[in-house]
């Protein structure tokens, strides 16, 4: 029966993992849960039951993202009822939104029955600052996030006995293989699995070091079948694609991925996926750093002139904050205003030519080899001609 990561639940929920082990529909489970705030709940490296946060008076606190709460709530009730999910202990949780440093990082350990252990990393959440991070990971060679994501993962695997899981959602999930290429070998050697689901991959330099060729062969990387934020920077193609129920960025959402049989559904790349990626891959190639760091300080200084912190409070008053964005945008400096025009205008011809190429691949060649293979005669005979 095909459905999403709650059907699952439904179906396996209480399955013990003594009788189903770890697989990666339980990675895609946690890896969606780190987006609930713990904060206030979760203190220290005191481990607390899951179960027992439903009685905490702040539990509403731990859905308040409004992209995922509804969601949210139906996969943390289920998780405590079942026998597979309801021992779930949690600890050691960090979230840190710094605009100065221009970092959100947050991340918890989950210890499941029989002492089986998952680091997880999240994602960008709703805040503007987890957006220009995200931008910064295009052009810096490092960012405090991944620092920070290092370091938790050392300190996380020196209290946990025996070895264990890594993984992550979109940044979060890039972050799991960023600590895990970083840390050392004694380290990677505990490491079962990691798990990235649709994380932006690295810089070619980054792909070729010793640190990632380590621990390759162990990253679980999955992405739907209309993957963007999954394919930017990939360089190495260890992936595998999951069928999503929805279309475009809108797959990026784990609960639309399709599970059947307790495993993500196979699916196939489409192929205006890869044409976005590859122009957004060519295009940001081409760019030097100072241009990709002058034009996303500019985008970030635009967005900010609304004086909000996050996308919540944007779209709680969509009209007034993009008027706000529109008259930051007329008041550049003629300089900024000519970056991002020409930035632009070079996405749009890498689009152009990215779109050529894909037709001569995908129509004029299976076209001409078909001709070929068919009617080789004929083809002799016109090129006699000439």
């Amino acid at each position: 029966m095909s459905g999403n990561m709650l059907d699952y639940l439904q179906e396996f929920g209480d399955i013990p993992f003594s009788q189903r082990h770890f697989c990666t529909a339980d990675a895609i489970l946690l890896s969606q849960l780190v987006y609930c705030k713990f904060d206030g709940l979760i203190m220290g490296d005191d481990p607390v039951y899951m179960k027992d946060l439903l009685n905490d008076p702040e539990l509403d606190g731990l859905f308040s993202d409004p992209k995922y709460e509804r969601d949210n709530k139906n996969l943390f009730a289920r998780m405590t009822m079942g026998r597979r999910f309801c021992d779930l202990r949690l600890s050691e949780y960090v979230n840190i939104v710094d605009k100065e440093t221009e970092t959100q990082f947050s991340a918890i350990t989950f210890t499941l029955p029989e002492d089986v252990c998952f680091v997880a990393f999240r994602g960008t959440d709703e805040s503007l600052v987890g957006w220009k991070e995200d931008i910064n990971l295009s052009f810096m060679d490092e960012v405090p996030g991944q620092n920070y994501s290092v370091m938790y993962l050392e300190e996380a695997a020196s209290r946990i006995k025996g070895d264990f899981y890594v993984g992550g959602h979109s940044k979060g999930g890039h972050l799991a293989i960023y600590s895990s290429m970083h840390s050392p070998e004694q380290l990677q050697n505990r490491l079962i699995n990691i798990y990235c689901l649709d994380g932006p991959g690295f810089m070619e330099k980054m792909v070729d070091r010793e640190g990632y060729g380590r621990i390759r062969d162990r990253i679980v990387k999955l992405i739907p079948q209309s993957s963007l934020i999954g394919l930017l920077q990939e360089k190495d193609n260890n992936y595998s694609v999951v069928r999503s129920s929805t279309w475009g960025l809108h797959q990026h959402n784990m609960y639309t991925w399709q599970i059947v049989n307790g495993e993500p559904e196979p699916d196939i790349l489409r192929d205006g996926s890869r044409f976005a990626a590859n122009t957004i891959n060519s295009w940001m190639l081409q760019l030097d750093k100072e241009h990709r760091e002058r034009s996303a300080d500019v985008i970030y200084q635009v967005l900010n002139s609304c004086e909000v912190d996050n996308r919540v409070d944007f779209m709680s008053n969509f009209t007034g904050n993009m008027g706000q964005v529109l008259t930051a945008f007329r008041e550049l400096d003629p300089e900024m205003a000519e970056l991002l025009r020409g930035l632009m205008n070079s996405l749009m011809g890498d689009a152009k030519q990215n779109l050529r190429t894909e037709v001569e691949t995908e129509v004029v060649a299976p076209v001409q080899d078909w001709i070929d293979s068919h009617f080789p005669d004929w083809i002799d005979k016109l090129k006699g001609k000439k």
